[in-house]
């Protein structure tokens, strides 16, 4: 673990947080605009080199859903196969989880399920108590060590095994623990060791604070609920024994005495990647409201290392292979709640651009595996028909330009890629799954 100075302000009610010395080092932006000049092009820095390793005939492939049907997409050819239908009219939550062959999937029925791939059915349905349909607040499950962990719209959080779908335990975030007409929203449970980490928000009608809640993970039982500064706005990371919690600010947190270590101030801090002994993370700015920025904070000092702006406020989840940064620069739409996000690349010890695409406007954060990005998205000038250039699509990670497309999923897409590989299973950056 590397040595830090430990500063023993609590993170419960205080707020007089240890303030990290975030002096800015070194600027890198992309144009206003987020272009380098007026081709329209992919931009490329380094033509010839490949600026990261990976094998793209590992990939075998992409775990997708197109309303209410589950689909496997081929990696290589992007050829889809159904692979179950539900019922009329039911949702997901964003990300699925796998192994072995199987498919877990949260459904907006207030439900984990399991589909087999192999059998192209349903193994089983297991309520987050009771179901509820139309339910918000629905988390997508986190699978690991035989367990899958959720949390529904009724503010409930469940462990179900993996195998079975059999209820281990459940636990309530409300404040007396009640289970009838909650209205908690939680975050997705994260695993770390031998606990799980839940952090509901203020409540749908109420102005009760944010909360962390540390349960065990075997039995569901609380060890402790701490107050919150403020609500979560990305997912947290975990490293080390520290955990990197994204709640307005980005606060590094000691998981053994639950202080905080550093602070950097933020409008807004998204989802944090590390990558050795540098964090990156997506963030708006102190005091700004619209424009955000990208950083890359060096962890044995605090300091920002350099930071570049990536357009309007939306708060993309970065990765970091190797020592790349693929990220996304939004140029804003004219839809509430749409984005005009342009992919691109970065060396991560400077901040220099490697590669910008002006011609894909993409929807979610990279996927990565194995030399290839994965997302939806709308290749603009692929074809003459508008219907048939937005789609699920690749993008080659050494040059930004896009590969396949399969416009199946032009309309009601309801899951982020989740790539199966010879070598693993890769998802967004928050992905912890088996």
């Amino acid at each position: 673990m590397k040595k830090r100075v430990i500063i023993n302000y609590l993170l419960l009610p205080l707020l007089t947080i240890f303030m990290a010395s975030c002096t800015k080092d070194n600027g890198v932006e992309i144009d206003d605009d987020g272009e380098s000049d007026d081709s329209g092009e992919v931009i490329v820095t380094e033509q010839d080199n490949q600026i990261v390793s990976g094998n793209p005939a590992l990939n075998s492939f992409i775990i997708a859903s197109k309303e209410e049907t589950m689909y496997t997409v081929d990696a290589q050819t992007g050829e889809e196969t159904a692979i179950y239908t539900f019922p009329d009219l039911t949702d997901f939550e964003l990300l699925a989880g796998y192994k072995d062959g199987t498919i877990y999937v949260t459904a907006d029925d207030n439900s984990i399920n399991a589909v087999s791939i192999g059998n192209k059915s349903l193994l089983w349905d297991q309520a987050m108590l009771e179901y509820r349909f139309s339910s918000n607040g629905v988390t997508r499950p986190t699978c690991t060590d035989g367990v899958c962990y959720a949390s529904g719209g009724s503010g409930v959080v469940v462990a179900v095994d993996e195998i079975s779908g059999n209820l281990k335990w459940y636990y309530s975030s409300d404040t007396d623990g009640e289970l009838d007409n909650v209205l908690n929203d939680n975050s997705a449970p994260a695993i770390y060791e031998d606990k799980v980490y839940v952090f509901s928000d203020e409540g749908f009608i109420s102005d009760l604070p944010s909360y962390m809640h540390i349960l065990n993970k075997e039995t569901g039982n609380l060890i402790q609920k701490v107050e919150l500064p403020h609500e979560v706005t990305g997912t947290p990371v975990f490293e080390d024994g520290i955990m990197y919690l994204p709640a307005e600010n980005l606060y590094a947190i000691d998981l053994e005495t639950i202080t905080t270590i550093w602070t950097l101030e933020a409008g807004r801090a998204g989802t944090p990647f590390i990558s050795g002994d540098k964090l990156v993370v997506n963030a708006l700015p102190p005091g700004q409201t619209i424009r955000s920025a990208l950083y890359c904070l060096d962890l044995n000092t605090t300091n920002i290392i350099w930071q570049i702006d990536t357009g309007v406020d939306t708060l993309w989840n970065p990765l970091v292979v190797e020592n790349v940064v693929y990220s996304n620069y939004d140029k804003g739409s004219s839809f509430p709640g749409a984005t005009n996000a342009k992919p691109f690349a970065l060396d991560l010890e400077s901040g220099e651009r490697l590669w910008y695409n002006e011609d894909v406007s993409v929807d979610y954060s990279p996927v990565f595996a194995n030399g290839i990005l994965f997302t939806y998205g709308h290749d603009l000038f692929r074809t003459d028909d508008t219907d048939n250039n937005v789609g699920l699509l690749t993008i080659d990670a050494n040059t930004g330009e896009t590969l396949w497309l399969n416009s199946l999923f032009r309309f009601g897409a309801g899951l982020i890629p989740l790539v199966v590989a010879e070598n693993g299973v890769f998802g967004p950056s928050y992905y912890r799954g088996n």
